[in-house]
């Protein structure tokens, strides 16, 4: 940030690019329906431009760019990845995911899916595994490369207790390729973007919610993925970076436009006001199965809470910049049931505690989760390590401006800022746009 940047003060309004759980699944979903579809507002980021490059390596005429409007014109799921094929994701996890359950199930497909020094630590074994005992064919299962052989699969019936969003999306993808029965019980909740745009797409799925607060979901075929126009919501995880600074500012106010506000995507919002945040949401329509809004947020002082773990699935990518608004309220702020966060981009829950008390934060490990001794004049100093993660980056980014805000002479140093492009390039442009004096 430069030297004449007022780090107390917040104002203006942003708009932002598609939200990229939604551009990855708009992608998938026109690419796999025969005919024209058109995506307006797609995430022009490295992970969703990689989704759209593996579609044209199979086949599929993808025109325009993110800023005038992308038309995908397919020739229909069984029609594309007519020949072998090589794709790499980059460093997206869930494109990663997804496209191994989609091609497993094209039958004759043959795929060789790879990913940057990143997402090869990651694993894949959480899709593979299932999806292996119902027929398909990977090499190896677990760490990519991988090479995928795709089979006509069995009927699927799969508990799903991780609580993944991209292991479910995965294997309702190979159903629909492989056009069989599925029927899939949720014992944990997670994210319902896969199934509100295949309903949008003119997919029948069956949902019942369990008495344990679980689902189940079932699909019929024969399936037939509609063309449609996909108008993308802005991405409220991008957003929640600029809520907790408009919170944690001296002064000013800041609206945030046109943001996706599903209730397993925006349970942050309802965790900073249990904080004290001033935040009001006015929400607008729905566009591809998704509704969206409008947030206004207000400088607040916050004290820290427990979330309930019931809250953890609806948080998981907020967790990071939540944990830096707790580290600048007032007392303890702390939740558990977070597994899932070692299973990202790097061990999040390592990685925040290791960061939080490199620059003088106290943080210690809990079960699954952490504990953080909040103070709000709190000032950093030394440095960071990302671990190759973006939300970390960012987390700290904005952790670097409250302390300047409280009178600190330097900035902290974040190693690994570059990562930050892989999900949202204008990250900077977007301080230095609300910071402005």
């Amino acid at each position: 940030m430069n030297k004449q940047t007022n780090f107390s003060k917040i104002s203006g309004e942003l708009n932002f690019s598609g939200d990229k759980s939604l551009s990855h699944r708009a992608a998938i979903l026109a690419a796999i329906a025969e005919g024209t579809s058109t995506l307006e507002n797609y995430l022009p980021a490295e992970d969703t431009m990689n989704t759209l490059k593996a579609f044209e390596a199979a086949g599929v005429k993808i025109s325009g760019t993110p800023e005038t409007g992308i038309e995908i014109n397919s020739p229909g799921l069984s029609n594309i990845c007519s020949e072998q094929i090589e794709i790499n994701v980059g460093n997206s996890g869930t494109a990663a995911r997804l496209l191994l359950g989609l091609f497993s199930g094209l039958d004759g497909c043959k795929v060789v899916m790879d990913g940057d020094k990143s997402l090869r630590k990651r694993p894949m074994g959480r899709v593979t595994t299932p999806l292996q005992a119902v027929g398909a064919e990977f090499e190896p299962m677990d760490k990519l490369p991988i090479s995928i052989i795709g089979r006509k699969l069995l009927s699927i019936i799969h508990t799903e207790n991780i609580g993944s969003a991209q292991v479910k999306s995965a294997i309702m993808l190979a159903a629909i390729a492989s056009g069989v029965s599925l029927r899939l019980e949720e014992k944990k909740g997670s994210r319902s973007h896969t199934e509100k745009m295949l309903d949008f797409a003119g997919v029948s799925l069956m949902i019942e919610k369990t008495a344990d607060g679980g689902r189940i979901i079932e699909m019929e075929p024969p399936y037939k993925v509609e063309p449609r126009d996909y108008k993308i919501w802005g991405d409220i995880s991008s957003a929640s970076f600029f809520i907790v600074l408009g919170l944690l500012a001296k002064e000013g106010e800041l609206t945030i436009r046109d943001v996706l506000l599903n209730p397993y995507r925006d349970r942050f919002v309802d965790i900073l006001q249990e904080m004290g945040g001033d935040i009001e949401v006015i929400k607008k329509d729905t566009r591809c199965g998704e509704k969206g809004g409008d947030i206004i947020v207000r400088p607040s002082k916050l004290h820290g809470i427990e979330i309930d773990p019931k809250d953890i699935p609806g948080l998981i990518d907020e967790l990071p910049i939540l944990s830096i608004a707790g580290a600048f309220s007032d007392g303890v702020f702390q939740y558990k049931n977070a597994g899932e966060l070692r299973f990202k981009e790097s061990d999040r829950i390592a990685a925040m505690i290791e960061n939080l008390n490199r620059v003088g934060i106290p943080a210690t490990e809990l079960n699954d989760g952490l504990r953080i001794e909040g103070n709000p004049d709190t000032i950093l100093n030394g440095g960071v390590k990302s671990q190759m993660d973006h939300r970390i980056a960012m987390s700290f980014e904005i952790a670097n401006i409250i302390s300047r805000s409280n009178g600190a002479t330097e900035d902290i140093s974040i190693d690994g800022k570059e990562w930050i492009t892989t999900s949202f390039p204008d990250f900077y442009d977007k301080l230095k746009f609300v910071l402005q004096p």
